[in-house]
Parts: structure tokens; C-alpha cells; sequence
């Protein structure tokens, strides 16, 4: 800060009307700390192609852990515009509506030994963050789950969700997100019991690799 002060006073001595003092010391701090974005609101979503690259990438780079996915998605969020930030999320929560179904709440209810409603507002954030291919048979037939690793006492799905919203506060100076789009909350499907043997009826692949006997 010390050298911030001579410096500007040394641009002062110079009496050089050319140069806007003001605009020069914004600069600097804007180099320094980091310029903040204006905040926007916007209904639009991200490309498709270009969120799934980003959520591939996130993946990839993480080898596969999911609390290293987190970080590299906010490595690859940062490197978007606050707008372009939010349009990610638009896509997210859109996807996340899109799965909020009986059928892969059962799925869920069943990898983990139990699914309250935010556990399962989780689970979609994680199978999004799985990928589009995964994402997309999920949604035709959860029992393609099978092939996926969880593991009921030490994984925890949480966490994919909050990254652009984390993203976007940095890049705007602590600025919450706007709304957006309107997320779905109309639960889609028909409704199943909370029975081990309808569950193992439903779902017989995911109970024999996960189900409580």
C-alpha cells in the first residue's frame, strides 16, 4: 500500500494533464485485488455443449474424486463472466428440476440407505456432475446406476451445487446471485412405498449392490 502511495504521488509530481489520476489508481486496484463484475440477471441458459465440457473437464481433472470435482468446477466457472456464471447455474438448476422424479428419488433412497428431501436435492446435484452420458441413461432408467461406486458410510453427494453460486459472489465483490430461472419443485412421476421389498422389486440390480439385507 506504501508503494501504491508513492507511486501515485510521483504520477502527481509529473503534472502531466494527459494522465487521469483516478483512472490510474483504479487500475491498479482493479490489477490488484481483482475488478468486480456488474451484476446481471438473466433467464437464458448456458449452451448445452459448452456446460457439459465444462462439467467433463471438472471431472476428468479430478480423477474421479468428487470433492476435487468441486474445486476444479470453480477453476473452470472462474475462468466465465459473472453472467455467463449465473447462465451455468440456469442450466444446472434446470437439469436438476428435470431429474427431480420418484423414480430416481427410489434410486437414490436405495444407494444410500435412506434419502431425505435435501439428500436427494444432493444426489441430482452429483449425477449432473457425473456427466452427460451418465446423467441422461439416469434419467431413461436409473438402474444404469449400477455401474457407478458409492459408497453409503463415507461418500456425500453435497457440494456440486453451491460452486457457481460461490463464483459468482467472488467475481462480483460478495454480490448474491440473482434468481435466475425458476427452478422446477413438482416432483414427476408415481409416488413408491417406503418398502425394502418394493424397493427390491423396483429397482433389483441397485438393491443387490446396495440394498440392506
Amino acid at each position: 500500500m506504501i508503494r501504491l502511495q508513492i507511486f501515485i504521488l510521483i504520477l502527481t509530481s509529473l503534472n502531466c494533464n494527459a494522465i487521469n489520476i483516478e483512472t490510474i489508481e483504479m487500475g491498479i486496484f482493479d490489477k490488484l485485488f481483482g475488478k468486480k463484475e456488474a451484476i446481471q440477471d438473466s433467464d437464458e441458459l448456458m449452451d448445452e455443449n459448452t456446460f457439459w465440457r465444462i462439467i467433463k473437464t471438472s471431472k476428468s481433472n479430478s480423477s474421479g474424486n468428487y470433492e476435487r470435482q468441486q474445486t476444479e468446477l470453480n477453476k473452470e466457472l472462474s475462468k466465465h463472466s459473472a453472467l455467463e456464471v449465473l447462465e451455468f447455474d440456469n442450466r444446472f438448476r434446470t437439469l436438476r428440476g428435470q431429474a427431480y422424479t420418484w423414480d430416481l428419488w427410489a434410486a437414490a433412497y436405495i444407494m444410500n440407505g435412506g434419502c431425505s428431501d435435501d439428500c436427494f436435492s444432493d444426489f441430482r446435484g452429483w449425477l449432473i456432475g457425473q456427466g452427460k452420458e451418465i446423467f441422461e441413461n439416469a434419467m431413461q432408467n436409473p438402474e444404469t446406476l449400477v455401474q457407478l461406486e458409492h459408497d453409503m458410510d463415507n461418500d456425500d453427494w453435497e457440494g456440486l451445487s453451491y460452486v457457481p453460486r460461490d463464483v459468482y459472489e467472488k467475481k462480483t465483490g460478495g454480490n448474491e446471485m440473482p434468481n435466475g430461472i425458476k427452478e422446477n419443485f413438482e416432483i414427476i412421476g408415481e409416488e413408491w412405498e417406503e418398502d425394502d421389498d418394493v424397493l427390491k422389486a423396483k429397482y433389483p440390480k441397485l438393491h443387490a449392490k446396495w440394498g440392506i439385507e
